[in-house]
This record gives structure tokens, C-alpha cells and sequence, in this order.
């Protein structure tokens, strides 16, 4: 039986949806991020939540880390702030910190929103495929008679344990810096995964979490395509797995982020499917690999994100 109805979380106002298995906390007014993600039958709250158990609201074009930093977001049309045909695009992109107009109709929950800079409009619709599984779809249309690039990524913070294992399916085989660090060493460096080798020569093995130091944070990109589309986490001490599946001829590109103390103070990591490569718009164009929407032309993708026992 799934239920959508009216709720709180923390001081904001939610929309809540529940399974038998997973309970999802929507907020409308807050960039429509997902707050909380919960397996029921493990009381187990899989995002990150406010360090100050309240949200603060931002303003259009806030830089994202002096606001709330919790929850999955949505990163469009860029991840770091950057110049695009004249525009000053914002950092984190220019949805996450702006109310979306949001509907309920039966057992589905739709919101939409249009950017401000760049002429496109990005809808987003919630239901449940199975108990278990939660169907994100999304899609973004070019309101105008001109070519827009842009880039989007899943920017869902996860918590984590020194239990917690990342699950990256065996073709992805190498990594690219983008983030300096004293174990992955400079930006642009690339790396072997799972055992890479660290600064100090040694191996590391970077799908256990525990494995990188404390009071630093990470961001590398994986240079293969993740031919079948399916991420996620391990957590060993609930015995579940997270999961993220998707089509990875849409989405080609996937990032990860870890922080264990080094930004804000927080422990949190994101498994980000991208459709650019890598965080800001101007830097996928570079590298020839971005999204192009043609006048009037409407691109759509699927993100299931599923929890189940090991």
C-alpha cells in the first residue's frame, strides 16, 4: 500500500511518500530535493541529513556550501560556478536553492521548475516501481529557437560507516582526479580502481571507505562508461545495498564525492551519474562531452533507486 501525504521535515514543509519499504521526504520549497530516503524495515536513513537539524533558505545564486549541504539535490545546468554564452551561472547549478511548482495526482508526485539563465524547463516526477524502488523521471526541454548545452548530475549524499563498501561494476577500471588530496595527489592525476596506488606509493584499495584519511575530502571521476548503468553502496552493518540504476547511454559519465571531515566538518559521500563531464558546464564543453539540446527538443532519463538485502 503507498501512501503520499502532507508532513514535516525538520522545520520544513514535506511531502511524504511511503511503501511498504521505503519512506521518501520531499521538500518543494527547497530546490524539490529528496531530504530523506529511509528503509523501513531497518529504521536505516540512507541521506545525509543537517548538521543543525534545520534548514536555512537560500537565495537564487547562493554558493550551496554556506547553506544546507544534506539530502539529494538535483545539479543543473552545471556543478561549479562558470561563465556560459555571457551568463554567470550559479554554483551547484541554478535549481537546488529555488521553490518548484509541485503536483499530486494518485500515487505520482511531479514537479517542474524553470531556470532563470538558460531557457530550458526541468521537470522531475516521483513514484514507486516496486515496494522497494523508488522511479525518478526526468526530463528538460529547450524553450527557445537556439542550441543550449548543459549538464546534469545526481548530487545525493549518502552516509556512511567504516563498514560502508562502494559498489562500481568491474569495467570501471580507472579514475581521474578532480579534487586535490595527499592520497590521490594533484587535479588531473589519474588513478587505478579499486587498488589504486596513493601519493606515499602504497595501495589503497578506494571502494572501502575507510581506507581514506580523515579531514579531507575527495572527487574523482571514472574514465571508463559503466556499460550497464548500475551504482550504489554496501552497507554491512544493515546487511542492504543501495542502488542506483540507469541508462548509461544517456547518462555516460559518473563521479564520486567523499568527505570525511574535510569540507564543513562532514562525513557524507554522493555516487553522481552525470551527463557531462566534469563539474562545470564550461569545463564538459572543453572536453567535447556535454548534453546538446536542439531548439524546442525535450531529453529524458530514468534513475531507479532501489534498497534491498544483501
Amino acid at each position: 500500500m503507498v501512501q503520499i501525504r502532507d508532513g514535516k521535515h525538520l522545520n520544513m514543509d514535506a511531502i511524504i511518500m511511503e511503501s511498504k519499504y521505503l519512506r521518501i521526504k520531499l521538500l518543494p520549497k527547497l530546490g524539490f530535493k529528496i531530504a530523506s530516503f529511509k528503509y523501513i524495515p531497518k529504521d536505516k536513513e540512507l541521506l545525509f541529513q543537517p548538521e543543525k537539524g534545520s534548514y536555512d533558505i537560500p537565495y537564487y545564486g547562493a554558493s550551496f556550501e554556506k547553506y544546507d549541504t544534506s539530502g539529494l539535490n538535483e545539479m543543473i545546468p552545471t556543478i561549479d560556478k562558470c561563465i556560459y554564452r555571457g551568463n554567470q551561472l550559479p554554483d551547484h547549478g541554478e535549481v537546488w536553492s529555488v521553490p518548484w511548482n509541485v503536483e499530486i495526482r494518485d500515487n505520482i508526485v511531479t514537479g517542474e521548475v524553470k531556470l532563470k539563465k538558460l531557457q530550458l524547463q526541468f521537470y522531475k516526477t516521483l513514484t514507486f516501481q516496486v515496494d522497494n524502488v523508488l522511479k525518478v523521471d526526468y526530463k528538460v526541454k529547450n524553450l527557445e529557437n537556439e542550441s543550449i548545452d548543459f549538464l546534469w548530475a545526481l548530487h545525493g549524499l549518502n552516509v556512511f560507516d567504516d563498514e560502508t563498501r562502494i559498489l562500481i561494476p568491474k569495467e570501471a577500471k580507472s579514475i581521474l582526479n578532480v579534487h586535490e588530496n595527499d592520497i590521490l595527489g594533484m587535479v588531473g592525476k589519474k588513478n587505478l580502481f579499486p587498488l589504486a596506488k596513493s601519493m606515499a606509493g602504497d595501495s589503497i584499495d578506494l571502494s572501502l571507505l575507510k581506507n581514506y584519511k580523515d579531514n579531507r575530502s575527495y572527487k574523482y571521476y571514472f574514465l571508463e562508461q559503466i556499460k550497464n548503468g548500475e551504482v550504489g553502496l554496501y552497507y554491512e552493518n544493515e546487511n542492504i545495498v543501495y542502488v542506483l540504476r540507469y541508462d548509461s547511454a544517456k547518462i555516460p559519465y559518473l563521479g564520486v564525492w567523499i568527505t570525511k571531515g574535510g569540507f564543513k566538518g562532514e562525513y557524507n559521500c554522493a555516487i553522481e551519474p552525470s551527463t557531462g563531464y566534469f563539474d562545470s558546464l564550461e569545463l564538459a564543453i572543453q572536453n567535447e562531452k556535454v548534453t546538446k539540446l536542439k531548439p524546442y527538443e525535450e531529453f529524458c532519463w530514468t534513475i531507479y533507486m532501489e534498497v534491498k538485502e544483501a
